[in-house]
Protein backbone atom coordinates (compact mmCIF):
# COMPACT_ATOMS: atom_id res chain seq x y z
CA UNK A 1 0.00 0.00 0.00
CA UNK A 2 0.88 3.73 -0.74
CA UNK A 3 0.15 6.71 0.86
CA UNK A 4 0.94 10.23 0.59
CA UNK A 5 1.23 12.75 4.10
CA UNK A 6 3.63 15.52 5.45
CA UNK A 7 2.44 17.80 2.28
CA UNK A 8 3.66 21.58 2.65
CA UNK A 9 2.83 24.37 0.09
CA UNK A 10 4.45 27.64 0.26
CA UNK A 11 1.29 30.06 -0.07
CA UNK A 12 2.66 33.14 -0.73
CA UNK A 13 4.14 31.25 -4.36
CA UNK A 14 1.23 32.43 -6.77
CA UNK A 15 1.63 30.42 -10.01
CA UNK A 16 -1.14 29.20 -12.74
CA UNK A 17 1.03 26.10 -13.38
CA UNK A 18 4.85 25.62 -14.01
CA UNK A 19 5.59 25.65 -17.54
CA UNK A 20 8.99 23.86 -18.21
CA UNK A 21 10.33 21.70 -15.56
CA UNK A 22 13.74 20.23 -14.68
CA UNK A 23 13.07 16.32 -12.87
CA UNK A 24 16.41 14.89 -10.60
CA UNK A 25 15.72 11.99 -9.02
CA UNK A 26 18.20 11.48 -6.66
CA UNK A 27 19.19 7.90 -7.14
CA UNK A 28 22.82 6.04 -7.53
CA UNK A 29 21.46 3.20 -9.48
CA UNK A 30 21.22 4.54 -13.17
CA UNK A 31 18.28 2.94 -14.39
CA UNK A 32 15.83 3.58 -10.76
CA UNK A 33 17.44 7.29 -11.92
CA UNK A 34 15.56 7.00 -15.54
CA UNK A 35 12.64 5.26 -14.21
CA UNK A 36 11.87 8.17 -11.70
CA UNK A 37 12.63 11.21 -13.87
CA UNK A 38 10.54 9.39 -16.95
CA UNK A 39 7.98 8.59 -14.71
CA UNK A 40 8.21 12.07 -13.34
CA UNK A 41 8.33 13.57 -17.08
CA UNK A 42 5.38 11.37 -18.57
CA UNK A 43 3.10 12.60 -15.92
CA UNK A 44 3.90 16.08 -16.10
CA UNK A 45 2.87 16.57 -19.80
CA UNK A 46 -0.50 15.46 -19.29
CA UNK A 47 -0.78 18.54 -16.90
CA UNK A 48 0.51 20.82 -19.98
CA UNK A 49 4.10 21.29 -18.47
CA UNK A 50 7.58 20.52 -20.77
CA UNK A 51 9.21 18.48 -18.70
CA UNK A 52 12.87 17.48 -18.89
CA UNK A 53 14.72 14.21 -17.50
CA UNK A 54 18.06 15.34 -15.82
CA UNK A 55 19.45 11.87 -16.92
CA UNK A 56 19.29 13.37 -20.81
CA UNK A 57 21.61 16.54 -19.83
CA UNK A 58 23.83 14.51 -17.26
CA UNK A 59 23.51 11.15 -18.21
CA UNK A 60 26.65 9.52 -15.75
CA UNK A 61 25.61 11.17 -12.80
CA UNK A 62 23.09 13.24 -10.71
CA UNK A 63 23.84 16.74 -11.66
CA UNK A 64 25.03 19.02 -8.78
CA UNK A 65 23.86 22.35 -7.39
CA UNK A 66 26.13 24.68 -9.59
CA UNK A 67 25.08 22.13 -12.77
CA UNK A 68 21.29 22.71 -12.09
CA UNK A 69 21.88 26.28 -11.55
CA UNK A 70 23.17 26.78 -15.11
CA UNK A 71 20.76 24.63 -16.78
CA UNK A 72 18.85 26.76 -15.16
CA UNK A 73 19.53 30.02 -16.14
CA UNK A 74 20.83 28.81 -19.92
CA UNK A 75 16.95 26.74 -20.27
CA UNK A 76 14.85 28.92 -18.96
CA UNK A 77 13.25 26.14 -16.26
CA UNK A 78 10.58 27.95 -13.98
CA UNK A 79 10.85 25.08 -12.18
CA UNK A 80 13.15 22.05 -10.35
CA UNK A 81 11.63 18.55 -8.94
CA UNK A 82 13.82 16.54 -6.77
CA UNK A 83 12.82 13.42 -5.60
CA UNK A 84 14.74 11.34 -3.02
CA UNK A 85 14.75 8.38 -1.11
CA UNK A 86 14.97 9.24 2.41
CA UNK A 87 16.14 6.01 4.80
CA UNK A 88 13.87 3.68 5.03
CA UNK A 89 11.85 2.59 7.95
CA UNK A 90 9.61 0.02 9.05
CA UNK A 91 6.17 -0.53 10.66
CA UNK A 92 5.19 -3.44 13.45
CA UNK A 93 1.94 -4.64 12.97
CA UNK A 94 0.54 -7.00 15.54
CA UNK A 95 -1.29 -9.57 14.54
CA UNK A 96 -3.48 -10.63 17.39
CA UNK A 97 -4.16 -14.33 18.30
CA UNK A 98 -6.69 -16.09 18.18
CA UNK A 99 -8.40 -19.73 19.73
CA UNK A 100 -8.99 -22.68 17.36
CA UNK A 101 -10.52 -26.10 17.12
CA UNK A 102 -8.26 -29.01 15.82
CA UNK A 103 -10.13 -32.59 15.26
CA UNK A 104 -7.52 -35.02 16.51
CA UNK A 105 -7.41 -38.81 15.72
CA UNK A 106 -6.60 -41.69 17.76
CA UNK A 107 -5.96 -45.10 18.63
CA UNK A 108 -7.48 -47.16 21.57
CA UNK A 109 -4.61 -48.75 22.46
CA UNK A 110 -6.87 -51.91 24.08
CA UNK A 111 -9.54 -52.11 21.50
CA UNK A 112 -7.79 -51.09 18.49
CA UNK A 113 -10.65 -48.97 17.51
CA UNK A 114 -9.93 -45.24 16.43
CA UNK A 115 -11.70 -42.38 17.87
CA UNK A 116 -11.79 -38.18 16.97
CA UNK A 117 -12.27 -35.41 19.85
CA UNK A 118 -12.25 -31.70 19.20
CA UNK A 119 -9.16 -29.71 20.89
CA UNK A 120 -8.77 -26.07 21.57
CA UNK A 121 -5.16 -24.79 20.38
CA UNK A 122 -4.72 -21.24 21.44
CA UNK A 123 -2.20 -19.04 18.75
CA UNK A 124 -0.37 -16.62 20.63
CA UNK A 125 -0.61 -13.00 18.62
CA UNK A 126 2.86 -12.07 17.10
CA UNK A 127 4.79 -8.70 15.94
CA UNK A 128 5.10 -8.65 12.05
CA UNK A 129 8.16 -6.31 10.76
CA UNK A 130 7.11 -4.79 7.57
CA UNK A 131 9.69 -2.58 5.46
CA UNK A 132 8.68 1.13 4.43
CA UNK A 133 10.30 2.65 1.74
CA UNK A 134 9.77 6.17 1.76
CA UNK A 135 10.42 8.84 -0.92
CA UNK A 136 10.10 12.76 -0.75
CA UNK A 137 9.87 15.11 -3.59
CA UNK A 138 10.79 19.00 -3.44
CA UNK A 139 9.58 21.32 -6.07
CA UNK A 140 11.49 24.59 -6.31
CA UNK A 141 11.02 27.84 -8.41
CA UNK A 142 13.45 29.45 -10.11
CA UNK A 143 11.63 32.56 -10.13
CA UNK A 144 11.71 35.29 -7.45
CA UNK A 145 15.07 34.08 -6.47
CA UNK A 146 14.67 30.85 -6.45
CA UNK A 147 12.83 28.69 -3.27
CA UNK A 148 10.92 25.67 -2.48
CA UNK A 149 7.31 26.00 -3.35
CA UNK A 150 6.06 22.73 -2.15
CA UNK A 151 6.91 19.15 -0.74
CA UNK A 152 5.59 15.79 -0.02
CA UNK A 153 6.38 13.06 1.37
CA UNK A 154 5.56 9.44 0.57
CA UNK A 155 5.45 5.48 1.55
CA UNK A 156 5.13 2.13 0.07
CA UNK A 157 5.18 -1.34 1.91
CA UNK A 158 5.25 -2.92 -1.51
CA UNK A 159 8.62 -3.21 -3.03
CA UNK A 160 9.89 -1.01 -5.31
CA UNK A 161 9.10 -1.85 -9.07
CA UNK A 162 8.40 0.18 -12.41
CA UNK A 163 4.26 -0.14 -11.02
CA UNK A 164 4.86 1.12 -7.59
CA UNK A 165 7.22 4.39 -9.09
CA UNK A 166 4.36 5.12 -11.70
CA UNK A 167 1.75 5.10 -9.25
CA UNK A 168 4.12 7.30 -6.90
CA UNK A 169 4.30 9.87 -9.37
CA UNK A 170 1.16 9.99 -11.30
CA UNK A 171 -1.13 8.95 -8.85
CA UNK A 172 -0.23 10.60 -5.34
CA UNK A 173 2.73 13.30 -5.90
CA UNK A 174 1.22 14.93 -9.79
CA UNK A 175 -2.38 15.08 -8.38
CA UNK A 176 -1.36 16.80 -5.10
CA UNK A 177 0.70 19.28 -6.66
CA UNK A 178 -2.22 20.15 -9.30
CA UNK A 179 -4.55 20.45 -6.04
CA UNK A 180 -1.96 22.97 -4.52
CA UNK A 181 -1.74 24.90 -7.59
CA UNK A 182 2.23 24.35 -8.39
CA UNK A 183 1.10 22.56 -11.83
CA UNK A 184 -2.08 23.37 -13.99
CA UNK A 185 -5.09 22.03 -12.34
CA UNK A 186 -5.97 19.59 -14.95
CA UNK A 187 -4.33 16.93 -16.74
CA UNK A 188 -4.81 16.64 -20.03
Amino acid sequence: ASQLGNMWRDEAFKTTGLKSVLVIAMRDDQVRRRLWEDSFSNGLTAYGTKATPSYKLWANAVPDTQQVIEAVRRDGYDGVLVNMRPPDTHLDLWVPGYSKREAVTQQNPFTGAYYTYWKDIEVPGRTETQRVANFQTDVWTTTEGGRLVWSGRSQTTDGVDVNVIRAQTEKLFLPELAKSGVLAAKAK
